[in-house]
C-alpha cells in the first residue's frame, strides 16, 4: 500500500510540475518532428525548344519540383514522408480517437487506413471539413467513403460534418490531425500547410508531428479548437467567444516556445507576433501559395527599407499571371503585382515550377503550397511562423485557421535547411524561367 501511495504521489508531483511548465519541451511525453513532402518525381522533358528569360534553351522542368499524380506512390512511401508518419500514427494500437479538420479530404490511402482501424480496433473518428465540398460529388467521395465505414460489432462509424462559409465565416481552412485528445498517456497532434489530399505526397508542404502531455496548454487549446468547430461554428461571433472562454479556462500557462493562434479571433495577435519577429530579424525567408495580406506586405516593405533581407518562394502561377496578364491557376493578377512591387524594393523571389493539366483552365494542379516565414537573427537564432492559412487577409480574419509562432531551435534549423534546398535545388529564378508556359 505504501508503494502504491508513493507511485501515486510521484505521479501527482509530476503532473503538478508539468502544470507550471513554460515550454512544450518541459512536458512528458515530448517529441517534435518536422517533415517536408519533398516529392520524388520523374524528370519531365519538353517536346520542343523552350527558351528562358536569360536566352538559354530549357530541356525539362526542374526535377523534384514538377510532379504529377503518378509520382504520389513513391513520394508517399518514403520512410520520412508525412503520409508515412500519418499511417504510423493510425496503425499504432494505442490510437483510440482521431479528430481531423481540413479544407479538403481526398487522400484515399490515409482514408483506407482510418477505415481499417475503425473496423479492426473500433477507432473513434471525427472529421470536419469545408462546406463548399458539398457542391462537388468528386470532392465528397473520400469523405463519404469514410462516413460509410463501420465497425460491425459496435456500430461505430466516423462522424463527418462540414463547416464554414456562413454568418461572417470564410473557409473551414484548418489543418489538424489529433490523436487521443485528453489521454493521460499522451496526445499526438499534427498540424500542417497541407490538406488531407496530395498535400501529404506531391504538393510542396510542411507537416509538424508533436507528442505532448494532455495537460499542456498546447494540447488543451486544440481541444478548444475541436469543441469550437463542432459546437460553436455557426457564426464568427460564437466561435471567437467560445475560443476566448475556453482559453481562459485552461489552468496550464501558455508555452513560451510555441504560440498558438486560432482564426477567427487571433488575427491581430498573430499579425503583431509576425511584426515583432520581423523587427528583430536580420533576414526573413518566406514561402507562400497565396500572397495578398496588406498588413504583412506593408511590414515587409518597411523592413526592406531598414536593410532586413527577404527571400520569397512562390508557385510559378504567380509568375505566369504576370506573363499572361490574367489570373493563373489559383493565383491572381493582384498577387503578382504585390510580389513584383516588393521584388523591385529588394526582396529576392524564386518560383516553384509545378504541374497543371491545362494552361488556362486547369482541373488538376500540383502546388507550392507551403506558407511560412523563417525569422533569423544576427546571431543565427530565430523562429518560424507556420500553419494552415495562406498569407491573405481572410486567413487572418474570417477563415477557420490554426497558426503557430515556433521558437524551438530544432524547428528553426529544420526549416532553414529545407529553405536552402528549396531555394538552391527546387525553385527557379526569373532569368531561368521559361518565356512561355509549355506543359511537358
Amino acid at each position: 500500500m505504501t508503494g502504491a501511495k508513493h507511485i501515486l504521489g510521484l505521479l501527482f508531483l509530476t503532473m503538478t510540475a508539468q502544470a507550471f511548465a513554460t515550454s512544450l519541451k518541459d512536458y512528458v511525453p515530448y517529441k517534435y518532428e518536422v517533415l517536408f513532402t519533398n516529392p520524388i518525381c520523374k524528370t519531365y522533358t519538353y517536346d520542343g525548344d523552350v527558351e528562358s528569360n536569360g536566352g538559354e534553351l530549357l530541356y525539362s522542368k526542374p526535377t523534384g519540383a514538377y510532379c504529377k499524380s503518378s509520382d504520389s506512390r513513391a513520394s508517399g512511401n518514403r520512410h520520412d514522408a508525412p503520409q508515412r508518419r500519418l499511417i504510423d500514427w493510425i496503425r499504432d494500437p494505442q490510437t483510440k480517437t482521431l479528430f481531423m479538420a481540413y479544407l479538403s479530404f481526398s487522400n484515399r490511402t490515409v482514408a483506407k487506413e482510418i477505415c481499417d482501424a475503425v473496423k479492426k480496433r473500433d477507432l473513434k473518428v471525427t472529421l470536419v471539413f469545408d462546406s463548399n465540398n458539398e457542391d462537388d460529388p468528386g470532392r465528397m467521395a473520400t469523405a463519404n467513403y469514410l462516413d460509410d465505414c463501420e465497425n460491425k460489432d459496435s456500430g461505430n462509424s466516423p462522424y463527418v460534418v462540414t463547416r464554414g462559409n456562413q454568418n461572417g465565416l470564410g473557409y473551414a481552412h484548418n489543418k489538424l490531425f489529433m490523436i487521443n485528445a485528453g489521454d493521460a498517456q499522451g496526445v499526438r497532434i499534427a498540424f500542417s500547410s497541407g490538406n488531407m489530399s496530395s498535400g501529404v505526397t506531391t504538393h510542396h508542404e510542411n507537416w509538424h508531428f508533436i507528442t505532448t502531455s494532455p495537460v499542456s496548454h498546447f494540447a488543451r487549446m486544440h481541444e478548444c479548437l475541436r469543441d469550437g468547430m463542432l459546437n460553436h461554428a455557426e457564426s464568427k461571433k460564437d466561435y471567437v467567444s467560445y475560443i476566448q472562454k475556453c482559453r481562459a479556462g485552461i489552468d496550464s500557462p501558455a508555452e513560451d516556445d510555441i504560440e498558438v493562434y486560432f482564426i477567427p479571433g487571433d488575427g491581430t495577435k498573430a499579425t503583431n507576433a509576425i511584426g515583432k519577429a520581423m523587427g528583430e530579424a536580420d533576414s526573413v525567408h518566406m514561402a507562400a501559395h497565396r500572397f495578398s495580406y496588406g498588413a504583412l506586405i506593408k511590414m515587409i516593405s518597411r523592413n526592406l527599407s531598414k536593410g532586413v533581407k527577404f527571400k520569397l518562394v512562390v508557385d510559378d502561377d504567380i509568375y505566369w499571371t504576370g506573363v499572361y496578364d490574367q489570373g493563373m491557376g489559383r493565383n491572381t493578377l493582384s498577387e503578382y503585382g504585390k510580389v513584383n512591387t516588393l521584388r523591385k524594393q529588394g526582396m529576392e523571389v524564386k518560383y516553384m515550377e509545378t504541374y497543371a493539366d491545362d494552361i488556362f483552365e486547369p482541373k488538376s494542379l500540383q502546388l507550392q503550397h507551403n506558407k511560412f516565414l523563417i525569422f533569423t537573427n544576427e546571431d543565427g537564432t530565430g523562429s518560424v511562423f507556420a500553419g494552415a492559412g495562406n498569407l491573405t487577409g481572410s486567413a487572418f480574419s474570417t477563415n477557420f485557421e490554426n497558426f503557430y509562432m515556433i521558437h524551438i531551435p530544432e524547428v528553426h534549423e529544420a526549416f532553414t535547411s529545407q529553405y536552402k534546398h528549396m531555394w538552391n535545388n527546387l525553385a527557379t529564378g526569373y532569368n531561368n524561367m521559361p518565356t512561355e508556359l509549355v506543359l511537358p
